[in-house]
């Protein structure tokens, strides 16, 4: 195995906080062992550590190589949105909503990532009715059973994500279902279907990147098993749609608590089942409030509750 040097990205925490980020439910391949974060960014097995005024980084590929800084930086500069200037964004929430303002000072470095487009959508089709440890195991089996190996790293096998075209098979859903996949096994086989016929005839999911929000929301809730929470995760999560405001339980709960200001908000949160004219109200309100990067302050709230609730 070639030696793996140590490059910096002179970022400091305050802007970026990967023990809070990385294990908070937006991706669920990063792997912590002691003082080190562990995944495999653009079929790269990409090493992370942290101290107060920089990350630092190195990488393996799959023969084993390290891989040259040119390659590594741009990476990891896209993948964290290092283009937008986290306290930048904190100032003008607080300005917006005296409850962020409040809270915020316990939650910095808590920024939205720039994933893969098909990952993040597969991901988030696992998500529904499931739990961060349980997505994960299922997102490590459908990489070891349909991606490629690339290396090991402190005794741990690392995969590439499968592209769609491997999940073009007539054994798939049961495949997918002896993993534990459950009802979701056939949505991924389906979504795989539409994405690999949508790739096939010259696109990428990756063009989305950069139109209206609600364009991109329409396209992603024509896949199986995408519905409006699903599609909103997936929009702000890969596709730049910095505004849009996904709403669970625990986004439910805090608008129910502190943001549930005229009558009709309060009819939404209190509602038990969420219609789709609700959530697009409980939505719209948090788009309204928090402006532009919505779902940045989305992030800060949804990990202060979560947090709240351990």
């Amino acid at each position: 195995m070639g030696k793996m040097v140590w490059a910096h990205l002179a970022v400091p925490v305050k802007e970026v906080s990967l023990d809070v980020i990385l294990p908070s439910g937006q991706a669920f391949r990063w792997k912590k062992h002691h003082d080190e974060w562990v995944s495999v960014l653009k079929d790269l097995v990409i090493v992370l550590r942290q101290d107060d005024n920089q990350i630092s980084y190195r990488a393996l590929a799959s023969n084993n190589l390290p891989v040259p800084d040119s390659i590594l930086e741009p990476v990891l500069s896209d993948y964290f949105n290092l283009s937008i200037k986290l306290s930048r964004l904190y100032r003008e929430f607080g300005v917006r909503d005296s409850y962020f303002k409040k809270i915020s000072p316990s939650y910095t470095g808590i920024r939205i990532l720039r994933q893969d487009p098909w990952e993040t959508l597969v991901t988030f089709i696992c998500s529904s009715n499931n739990n961060i440890k349980r997505i994960t195991q299922m997102i490590d089996n459908l990489c070891r059973t349909y991606g490629e190996y690339i290396t090991t790293y402190n005794n741990i096998e690392y995969y590439t994500f499968p592209r769609p075209v491997s999940l073009c098979t007539s054994t798939c859903v049961q495949t997918l279902r002896d993993l534990g996949f459950g009802y979701r096994a056939a949505y991924i086989y389906k979504t795989a279907l539409q994405v690999n016929e949508w790739e096939s005839a010259g696109n990428s999911l990756s063009q989305l990147r950069g139109q209206p929000y609600e364009q991109v929301r329409e396209f992603l809730l024509g896949f199986k098993g995408v519905g409006p929470k699903v599609a909103d995760c997936v929009s702000l999560m890969a596709f730049d749609c910095h505004s849009c405001v996904p709403i669970d339980t625990h986004i439910w709960n805090i608008v129910q608590k502190r943001y549930a200001t005229t009558a009709q908000l309060r009819a939404s949160a209190k509602s038990k089942t969420m219609s789709k004219i609700m959530y697009d109200t409980l939505s719209q309100h948090l788009r309204k409030l928090w402006g532009h990067y919505a779902g940045w302050a989305q992030a800060v709230i949804f990990i202060s509750e979560l947090r709240k609730n351990e």
